[in-house]
């Protein structure tokens, strides 16, 4: 499992064998906030950056340098999203199991394609369209332009047009109400749904074997809607430190085709008849002919 995240670059792939892919990232802040609301339409939509990481990976510190010396310098902003591992792990405090569960269900199969396992550190998902899964063991700088051309790359629906929107309101900035709203076109997937990830700016962990001490944009909830639009009543987890939580909302859609079988000419024979009706058929020639000989001969 290790070999091939060492050996080889981590070259983008599509993160499954049909079209799949995020967008939205409304962010809005909500630490010692009684309402907050923010709006995107489509044009101005950020990427969404997904990275899995964890706080004894040594590489992921290499991998999350270059994809943000990447970011510094990309045309468009980026939302950052960062997955810690949760599943059988006792060294990172971050990880959620359902977070990771996710990553499994979205990229999961190509991720094990790509190394050999459904959820690497460190990985990073651009608009869940394009994974780049290990770091190759390279450094920070020579990272930097593998992620600066997924982040260059236009989204599947980038020409569409669409609206997203998240407000949150409290009486006493932890128990509130979140209200979304997506408004677009007949273009959307009706496989779309939506999720509202709850986010740490930065937590300091020193314990962390990697040494990078200070954790950015740390998932710390994920929130799985009912529906493209409406409201709910949420409270907000404990930060680790500090007052920096935000909320941020995209939506996941996907397009599966259906891949139809062609009739089987063959099944009908000749004439209409089946395969085994033809057999019939053919038995009953065979013994009309046969019978008259049998005749001929006693006689």
């Amino acid at each position: 499992m290790v070999i091939p995240t060492t050996i080889a670059a981590p070259s983008p792939v599509a993160t499954a064998n049909h079209n799949q892919g995020v967008f939205g990232g409304v962010s809005i802040e909500v630490s010692n906030s009684t309402n907050a609301s923010s709006e995107e339409t489509m044009s101005s939509m950020p990427n969404i950056v997904e990275v899995f990481t964890a706080t004894w990976c040594e590489n992921c510190v290499d991998s999350e340098e270059g994809l943000m010396l990447a970011i510094d310098e990309a045309d468009k902003q980026s939302i950052v999203l960062t997955y810690h591992r949760a599943i059988m792990e006792t060294e990172d405090p971050f990880g959620v199991e359902k977070v990771e569960n996710r990553w499994i269900d979205q990229y999961g199969d190509a991720s094990l394609n790509a190394v050999g396992v459904k959820s690497a550190a460190p990985s990073t998902v651009i608009n869940g369209e394009l994974l780049h899964a290990g770091s190759g063991g390279l450094g920070s700088v020579d990272l930097k332009p593998i992620f600066a051309e997924s982040l260059a790359s236009q989204p599947y629906f980038s020409d569409n047009s669409a609206t997203s929107s998240l407000s949150w309101s409290s009486g006493d900035t932890t128990n509130g109400t979140i209200s979304w709203n997506l408004d677009a076109g007949d273009w959307l997937p009706e496989s779309t749904s939506s999720l509202i990830f709850v986010v740490e700016e930065s937590a300091t962990f020193e314990e962390g074997s990697n040494g990078q001490g200070d954790y950015h944009d740390v998932i710390r909830d994920m929130i799985e809607l009912p529906s493209n639009s409406g409201s709910m009543s949420y409270s907000l987890p404990e930060a680790w430190d500090g007052e920096d939580l935000s909320l941020v909302l995209i939506h996941q859609w996907e397009v599966v085709d259906i891949v139809t079988e062609p009739p089987n000419n063959n099944e009908d024979g000749f004439f209409g008849l089946s395969a085994i009706g033809l057999v019939g058929v053919v038995l009953g020639l065979v013994g009309a002919a046969i019978l008259p000989l049998q005749r001929s001969a006693r006689c």
